[in-house]
């Protein structure tokens, strides 16, 4: 069981996790900023992130907001709280798009250097089954 709840966001990553695999992420970041011509490129990881509300159960709170995006990602997800982020030192930035509107960047030095990945893959054990996963999509 995790530990949501209270007013600590449900921060949701699609695999993969490996340490490695969330560096490429948190650099893609920082080449995405620069692209589109950010004055100041951020180094983070993605991840959806989004409060629990008082009338539902953490599961459906993780469905509800996996269900604001159109990816779909892979048979798992990591499921941390951003209470957890905050006590290891990381940050959560809104960082909102037209493909998901709760997508949140992960990681620490106000984005400007890449993230511990070693310490924040280790805060990906909570790992469950995908609930919009379907063969062949992503």
């Amino acid at each position: 069981m995790s530990e949501t709840g209270g007013d600590s966001k449900i921060v949701i990553r699609f695999s993969p996790f490996l340490a490695e695999r969330l560096l490429e992420n948190a650099e893609d970041t920082y080449i995405d900023d620069q692209e589109r011509g950010v004055a100041s490129p951020r180094y983070g990881v993605s991840v959806l992130a989004g409060e629990r509300r008082d009338d539902e159960s953490e599961d459906e709170a993780i469905a509800r907001i996996l269900s604001t995006t159109n990816l779909r990602g892979g048979r798992k997800i990591a499921i941390m709280s951003e209470v957890t982020l905050n006590e290891h030192g990381f940050q959560l930035v809104f960082d909102p798009n037209d493909r998901e509107p709760m997508h949140h960047l992960v990681g620490d030095n106000a984005l400007t250097a890449p993230p511990r990945v070693d310490v924040l893959a280790s805060l990906m054990q909570d790992r469950r089954s995908n609930p919009l996963y379907k063969e062949g999509t992503s």
